[in-house]
């Protein structure tokens, strides 16, 4: 048997001591079968902690009202195993609160940017149960390398299954499932992108939010390949974007029973978007907004353009034939 290797005793005896040591003497943790609870573990740098699919399950213990299960340094990963907020699914917040799954957090300012943390990976994990994000990223800054890789999660009922709370940019999520959260995804930082992601029956299915310019450098990223379905009991937002400037591209996408509102945003693209029932697209303000070469299963239930002039749908067109929009 490894020496980083920690048995579960399956029981709610506090792992985070145990964990935390074999992380910082080995560099490694590798978890077994069974439950394992946590105040909280911060990993060192170049560390990996995994387990073995659900069978390993991380439990924030459920009396701390505000941290993260896991904090990431560079160079760190985490796979395979479940990171748990509770032991059943919880009542969703009415705005995303403080408890996290996996954190990867920095400390960058618009002027200090150059020294954060680099480069981790999250992989083959299933996350549950937060109020706040089921994975968090904020104050990473934009250099290139201050990036996080996630794939192959699945991530439902938290307050956000991603959390691009706050500046926070490079990052490449592939393969991400993220059901009946609040929101599917907060993304407020730069140069994010999304591909073959499914956003579908949260609350509000993918916003971007700088109405406030409270997320300096937002957006400039893109989404291909991903679903945005069955939002808010069907009648909900499966695309917002609020006071976003530098643009955004969603190419090859699926928005059913859910709707687009778009708000004093510049340089927002939607091409090869196919839709179906009970769609809306709501633009108010802003600049550029193109659909292009969509198709739309149903026409849509309403197209509301206020206050822009520069609303463009170019080879858009329903099933039948009949062009839509402009």
């Amino acid at each position: 048997m490894e020496k980083y290797f920690l048995p579960s005793t399956h029981d709610d005896t506090d792992r985070t001591p145990e964990i935390q040591a074999l992380l910082e003497t080995y560099g490694t943790c590798q978890l077994g079968s069974g439950i394992y609870v946590t105040t909280g573990i911060t990993m060192p740098e170049g560390a990996s902690l995994m387990g073995v699919g659900y069978a390993t399950k991380l439990l924030l213990r459920e009396d701390i009202s505000a941290g993260y299960t896991v904090k990431l340094d560079s160079f760190c990963t985490v796979k395979d195993l479940a990171v748990m907020g509770a032991r059943e699914t919880i009542t969703l917040p009415e705005t995303v609160g403080d408890r996290h799954g996996l954190a990867f957090i920095g400390n960058a300012t618009l002027t200090d940017w150059k020294n954060q943390i680099h480069n981790s990976i999250i992989t083959g994990c299933y996350l549950f149960g937060f109020t706040g994000g089921g994975i968090t990223c904020t104050d990473t800054g934009y250099h290139v390398r201050s990036s996080m890789a996630v794939s192959n999660c699945h991530i439902f009922n938290c307050g956000a299954g991603i959390n691009i709370s706050h500046y926070s940019e490079f990052h490449m999520f592939t393969n991400v499932q993220c059901t009946q959260n609040l929101y599917g995804c907060i993304n407020n930082g730069g140069n994010n992108v999304f591909v073959n992601c499914g956003f579908n029956s949260n609350a509000t299915g993918f916003l971007i939010d700088n109405s406030r310019g409270q997320s300096p450098n937002n957006a400039h990223g893109s989404v291909v390949g991903c679903t945005f379905n069955h939002t808010g009991g069907n009648g909900g937002i499966g695309i917002q974007i609020l006071g976003a400037k530098p643009g955004y591209s969603f190419t090859g996408c699926q928005l059913f029973f859910s709707q687009i509102v778009l708000e004093d945003s510049y340089d927002i693209l939607f091409d090869t978007l196919n839709t179906g029932r009970q769609v809306k697209i709501l633009v108010k303000g802003g600049g550029l907004t193109m659909f292009t070469n969509c198709s739309f299963g149903h026409l849509p239930e309403e197209i509301r353009v206020e206050d822009n002039e520069n609303v463009k749908f170019i080879n858009c067109f329903a099933k039948t034939g009949e062009p839509v929009g402009n």
